[in-house]
């Protein structure tokens, strides 16, 4: 079998001839990322979204959140509405808030969401200004009620976050909410 020398920097080297003293020889170490770095490659990512989007399942998963066939999640949001609107979305609302609580920055809620909002094309929260955010939400697989739902979820994890609902629009599989920062003591 023939070898090859690679260059890394020095800090880099001894990180991972650490790590591979505890794990087995540091040739076996080595051939390991670069295999696996091959097999992201592959996939068409790197390393680097790989183990981000690692971190962010075991986030999620952390915070409570569970995977769940789409549509059996629709269905059952469907069958619910048939429960007091008013019940329905101060639940969402509450779980929004508990969720904002949770993430406690504005940007790492979002990345979690766009990450794990894998039924929504399109997932983005933009600093408008200093005091301004808008959330653009576009999933053509949300029915109205999960929508609608869906926005009060929002709402309270950005109330949790210091926001305040502004204004917005919300419609079969559009979310369009923009928000502004809460006064201090508001």
């Amino acid at each position: 079998m023939q070898r090859k020398m690679l260059a890394a920097r020095a800090d880099l080297a001894d990180k991972v001839s650490e790590i591979a003293m505890r794990k087995g020889t540091l040739y076996d170490f080595v051939n390991d990322i670069l295999e696996q770095a091959v097999r992201a490659d592959s996939m068409g990512l790197t390393l680097r979204e790989v183990v981000d989007e690692r971190w962010i399942l075991r986030d999620a998963k952390d915070a409570g959140f569970i995977v769940f066939p789409e549509r059996l999640v629709y269905g059952l949001i469907e069958k619910a509405c048939k429960t007091p609107k008013k019940e329905l979305h101060g639940l969402w609302y509450e779980t929004g808030e508990w969720y904002g609580k949770y993430f406690a920055d504005p940007k790492k809620f979002g990345n979690v969401m766009s990450r794990l909002l894998w039924d929504a094309s399109e997932f983005n929260i933009v600093k408008e200004d200093k005091e301004t955010l808008r959330l653009t939400c576009l999933s053509p697989k949300f029915s109205e009620s999960h929508t609608e739902l869906f926005s009060k979820f929002l709402e309270g994890a950005f109330n949790a976050l210091g926001y305040e609902k502004e204004s917005g629009e919300v419609l079969k599989g559009i979310i369009d909410l923009r928000f502004r920062k809460k006064a201090k003591g508001g």
